[in-house]
C-alpha cells in the first residue's frame, strides 16, 4: 500500500515556497492549490496531487521485480546518463531531465514529479538497478535522491508497459546505474548553489569493487526562516540528504553477487500564525507544524549465468519507511512500515527464434501508525475539501500482509520482420483480498533495416492510496484502480545519428476511488486520455558537434464522476507540450545548450465568491466548475554552459527562465476570497556549479 494521509492544501504551499526560495528570491511565494487536492486554502490553481516527502500516511510500498522488456520499445523513451546531465535547467541533476521527454506533464516548476499520458505523479513506479526506491525526488521535486554521476540509463514506460512490470496504471521509470571502477580508488566532489554531494570507489581485489555517494543540502546551514506576505505561512529552510552504495563481488565469470544500500531523508518545519490568511481561512492548519519522512533499502542480488540459453536473476531484502507529520491542531501522525522482499526473475531460449521470462515475487509487510486528524476526504473529484469543518478520527494499530506476483511473457521472432510477444501479469493483494490476471500483448514490424512499426496493448492494475484503505479512515473493501493501455507507433533511424519516432496512444481507466459520506470511499471514477507524441533526436553518441531532441506531444485527459456523472478536464491536461533540447561542443573544454520549454496552461477549479459560515464566522470559497478555467500558456528558456578546465575540474554555469518569463502558478486570495492576486513561478534566476575528480 502507498499514499498519504497528510493536509493537503499546507504542503502545497510550503513546496511553492520552498521551490522559489532554494531559487534565490528573497520573498518566498506560497501557492496553495483548492481544486481536488486543496479546496480549502487561499489560492486558486491547478489541483495536483501533494508532493510525495510530504507523505505522513501509513505506507506499504509496492514492491516490484524489474527487467528490461523484450518487446521493441514500444512507449519507450530511453536517455544515458551523459545525456541528461548536461540539459539546461537541471543543475547538474539527471532525474530532473525526465521533464522534457515526451508525454510528460509537471504541475509547475517547483515539481519535478511526472504525469504521463494522463495519469497521476502516483500513478508511476520507479525502479533503481532491479529495487525499489521509496520516493526518487526531494522536496516534491527540487532534486532528485539520484546521485548524478552514477546514472548509466533511464528508461521511461509511458504505457502498456510488459508484465515484467507490475501494479500500476501510469507509467514506469526505470533507472540503471553503474558499476564501481575497477581501475584504481577515485571520487567526485560536486558543490552547487544549493546542496552539494560526494562519491568514492574503486577496487578492493581484482573481483570485488564498491562505490559509496551521499548528498546533503546546505541552504538550511546559511538561511533560517522566510514568510510568505500573501498566505502569512512562516517557512523553515527544509533539510535533505541522501545517499547510495553497490558493494560487487565477481565470484566467477557467470556468477555476481552485489550488495546495495540505499536511502534518503526529508525534514520541513514551518508555521501558519492564527492571525495570517491561511490561518483564518482554515484555522485547524494554524500553529506550528512539522513534516519528515525517510526510508532505507538493503538488498542483495545474485545475477547467474548458466550459458547461452539461460540466464538467471534473484534479489532479496528489506526496506523500513518512516513518516512523521504534525500539522497545526488538523494532524498528527507517525508510521513505520518494514517490507521484507523476495524477486525472482529467469530467462531462457528453448529455440532460436523463441525467448522466454518467467518471475514473481512475494513481501511480507508490517505497518505500524498512530493518528489523530481530521479526516476532509480529499480526492481529485471534489473540489470543495475543507479539513477544519472535516470530522475528527483517531485510529492506532498494526498491520500484517502480504503480497505476491507473478508474471509470464513469451517473445517469438515469427520472420526476419515479425514478432509477437505475449505475457500475463498475475496480482495477490493479500490485505483487501484482491486477485488480477493481465494479458499484455506487443507486436513488431521492421518494415526496412531503419523502420520499424509497433503496436502494444495492456490491462493493469494499481492498488489504492494509502488512507483510502485504512480501516476507520478509508474503505478496507475498495477494488484496485484499473487501466487499458493501447499504443502504435513508428520510428526510424537516419543518418548521422539522427531518429525520429511517432507514437499514438489511448488509455482507458476505471475505479477511481471518490469519496463517500457513508464509508469514506468508493469506487466510483473514471477518465480517459488519447494523444500522439513526435520525438526527433540526435545522438551525441554518433559523433558531431550538435546534438539533442524535439518532443511534442497533443494530448487530451478528462475524468469523470461516475457517481454524479460529472465530467471535467484532469488536472494535468496540457493539450500541447513542447521541448527543444539542443547542446553544442565547441570544443573538448566548452560545450553550450539551451533548453525551451512551452504547454498549454494548466486547467484549474475558479473561486467564484466567498460566502461567510454561520458556524463559526469564518468565509468559505464557492467554486465553479471543477478545473473549468485554464492559466495562460507556460514557457521557458534555460541556458547552459560547460567548462571543462582539466580532467580533474569542471564547472557549469545556467541562466534560468532566461528572458524572464512570469509564468503563472495560480491565485492566491484574501481571507474573504473578494480580492485575489496571480502567483507566478521560477523569476530569472543563474545558478552554477563546480566538479571536482580525483
Amino acid at each position: 500500500m502507498s499514499g498519504r494521509f497528510v493536509m493537503k492544501a499546507l504542503p502545497r504551499a510550503v513546496w511553492g515556497a520552498v521551490c522559489v526560495l532554494a531559487l534565490g528570491t528573497a520573498r518566498a511565494q506560497a501557492v496553495v492549490e483548492p481544486a481536488a487536492a486543496a479546496a480549502s486554502a487561499p489560492v486558486e490553481a491547478p489541483a495536483a496531487p501533494a508532493p510525495a516527502p510530504a507523505a505522513s500516511s501509513p505506507s506499504l510500498p509496492r514492491v516490484e521485480i524489474t527487467g528490461r522488456s523484450q518487446r521493441a520499445p514500444t512507449s519507450r523513451s530511453v536517455m544515458t546518463g551523459d545525456e541528461l546531465r548536461t540539459v539546461p535547467g537541471t543543475a547538474g541533476d539527471t532525474m530532473k531531465a525526465l521533464q522534457a521527454l515526451p508525454g510528460v506533464a509537471v504541475a509547475d516548476d517547483s515539481s519535478s514529479a511526472p504525469a504521463v499520458r494522463g495519469s497521476r505523479p502516483d500513478d508511476n513506479l520507479y525502479y533503481v538497478d532491479f529495487l525499489p526506491v521509496g520516493y526518487l525526488f526531494h522536496m516534491g521535486g527540487l532534486t532528485s535522491t539520484m546521485h548524478s554521476e552514477l546514472v548509466r540509463q533511464f528508461d521511461l514506460y509511458s504505457a502498456a508497459f510488459g508484465p515484467e512490470y507490475g501494479d500500476a496504471i501510469g507509467a514506469v521509470l526505470d533507472v540503471t546505474l553503474r558499476n564501481p571502477r575497477t581501475d584504481r580508488l577515485g571520487g567526485v566532489l560536486n558543490v552547487s548553489l544549493f546542496g552539494a554531494d560526494a562519491l568514492i570507489e574503486g577496487p578492493i581485489n581484482e573481483k570485488q569493487s564498491f562505490y559509496f555517494a551521499v548528498k546533503r543540502s546546505y541552504l538550511d546551514l546559511v538561511l533560517n526562516t522566510v514568510e510568505d506576505d500573501d498566505s502569512g505561512v512562516i517557512v523553515t529552510v527544509p533539510r535533505y540528504w541522501d545517499y547510495q552504495g553497490k558493494y560487487i563481488w565477481n565470484l566467477n565469470e557467470d556468477h555476481r553477487l552485489s550488495f546495495h544500500a540505499t536511502g534518503a531523508a526529508d525534514k520541513l518545519d514551518f508555521r501558519v500564525p492564527g492571525g495570517s490568511t491561511l490561518g483564518t481561512q482554515d484555522p485547524v492548519l494554524a500553529g506550528d507544524s512539522a513534516i519528515g519522512t525517510s526510508y532505507g533499502t538493503q538488498a542483495v542480488v545474485w545475477d547467474a549465468d548458466f550459458g547461452p540459453r539461460l540466464r538467471n536473476k534473484l534479489a532479496v531484502g528489506s526496506t523500513l519507511d518512516r513518516n512523521t507529520s504534525s500539522v497545526g491542531t488538523a494532524l498528527r501522525a507517525t508510521s513505520r512500515a518494514y517490507t521484507t522482499f523476495l524477486r525472482e526473475q529467469l530467462k531462457f531460449k528453448l529455440a532460436p527464434r523463441h525467448d522466454t521470462t518467467l518471475g514473481g515475487s512475494v513481501e511480507s509487510i508490517k505497518l505500524r501508525y498512530d493518528i489523530d486528524a481530521q479526516n476532509a476526504r480529499c480526492t481529485e473529484f471534489e473540489p470543495d475539501c475543507d479539513y477544519t469543518s472535516a470530522p475528527r478520527q483517531q485510529g492506532r494499530d498494526t498491520l500484517r500482509a502480504r503480497f505476491g506476483n507473478a508474471y509470464a511473457s513469451h517473445r517469438w521472432q515469427a520472420t526476419d520482420a515479425w514478432a509477437v510477444s505475449v505475457g500475463a501479469h498475475h496480482t495477490r493483494d493479500g490485505y483487501l483480498g484482491r486477485r488480477y490476471t493481465e494479458p499484455r500483448i506487443g507486436l513488431e514490424w521492421q518494415a526496412t533495416p531503419a523502420t520499424t512499426y509497433t503496436a502494444a496493448w495492456g490491462r493493469h492494475n494499481q492498488f489504492p492510496a494509502g488512507e483510502q484503505v485504512i480501516a476507520g479512515f478509508g474503505n478496507t473493501g475498495l477494488w484496485h484502480l484499473r487501466a487499458t493501455h493501447s499504443v502504435l507507433g513508428v520510428q526510424q533511424k537516419l543518418a548521422k545519428g539522427w531518429s525520429w519516432k511517432l507514437e499514438a496512444y489511448q488509455k482507458k481507466f476505471s475505479d477511481f476511488v471518490v469519496a463517500d459520506p457513508t464509508v469514506n470511499y468508493i469506487n466510483g471514477g473514471s477518465g480517459r486520455s488519447r494523444g500522439a507524441e513526435l520525438l526527433i533526436k540526435k545522438d551525441p553518441a554518433a559523433g558531431g558537434r550538435l546534438s539533442g531532441w524535439f518532443a511534442l506531444s497533443l494530448s487530451k485527459a478528462r475524468r469523470q464522476n461516475d457517481v454524479t456523472g460529472r465530467e471535467f478536464p484532469f488536472a494535468f491536461d496540457q493539450p500541447v507540450i513542447a521541448h527543444l533540447v539542443a547542446q553544442y561542443r565547441m570544443s573538448e573544454r566548452w560545450m553550450f545548450g539551451a533548453k525551451w520549454s512551452y504547454h498549454t496552461g494548466s486547467p484549474y477549479t475558479p473561486i467564484l465568491r466567498g460566502e461567510q459560515d454561520p458556524a463559526d464566522g469564518r468565509y468559505r470559497p464557492v467554486y465553479g466548475e471543477l478545473n473549468s478555467d485554464r492559466l495562460s500558456p507556460y514557457h521557458r528558456l534555460d541556458l547552459r554552459a560547460d567548462w571543462k578546465l582539466s580532467p580533474s575540474f569542471s564547472f557549469y554555469g545556467e541562466l534560468i527562465n532566461a528572458y524572464a518569463r512570469k509564468n503563472p502558478s495560480g491565485y492566491s486570495y484574501n481571507a474573504d476570497y473578494s480580492q485575489r492576486k496571480l502567483v507566478t513561478q521560477l523569476p530569472l534566476f543563474p545558478s552554477f556549479g563546480v566538479n571536482i575528480r580525483f
